[in-house]
């Protein structure tokens, strides 16, 4: 083993330099130099300074969605390629506590939103629970929601029935969708 190790060392030691490589120098002539690149940028930067100075500025909310918003109002605006379009709804998770009440916040609308609770309906019920907003709670950054479940009662000549939803719905769980009026 140490003779094979010693014969492959003199094989290459044997060799000379310039015939162990068989590639090709490298032609570098059509290879842009740092000035040629800095030349570019500098084209390139110009060309974006041109195009942003005849663009108006962007709108946090494009004004076809603010409240008398129209078609057409936000011709010569440019918007990055990049950019987002602003959400002008809001979403927001709730659970409600041991009074069927609870107090949601959201990120500030431009006017007060329609407010819509819509409670998840567990499997087992037989009646899902009822959510409104309290009258007077909403503002352009939350709301207070109320909740409502049934009542299993017992009537006499009946048995055990149904009563109107009148219970405080603790620990209901839903969504609360905020939407500006139009």
């Amino acid at each position: 083993m140490t003779r094979l190790l010693l014969a492959a060392l003199a094989l290459v030691w044997a060799v000379p330099v310039a015939a162990q490589s068989s590639y090709p120098p490298v032609d570098l002539s059509s290879v842009a130099s740092k000035d040629d690149v800095a030349a570019a940028q500098a084209v390139a930067i110009a060309a974006q300074d041109a195009v942003a100075s005849k663009c108006a500025a962007v709108p946090a909310v494009p004004s076809m969605e603010t409240v008398g918003g129209s078609p057409g109002t936000d011709i010569g605006q440019c918007r990055p390629v990049n950019s987002v379009q602003p959400r002008i709804t809001r979403s927001v998770a709730f659970t409600t506590g041991s009074a069927g009440t609870v107090a949601v916040t959201w990120a500030a609308l431009p006017s007060v939103p329609l407010v819509f609770p819509i409670p998840n309906v567990a499997n087992a019920a037989t009646q899902g629970a009822l959510c409104y907003p309290v009258v007077g709670t909403i503002t352009t950054t939350g709301a207070t929601i109320k909740c409502y479940t049934t009542q299993s009662v017992t009537v006499s000549i009946l048995g055990a029935v149904v009563a109107p939803i009148t219970t405080a719905g603790a620990g209901v769980t839903g969504q609360v969708l905020a939407i500006p009026v139009s």
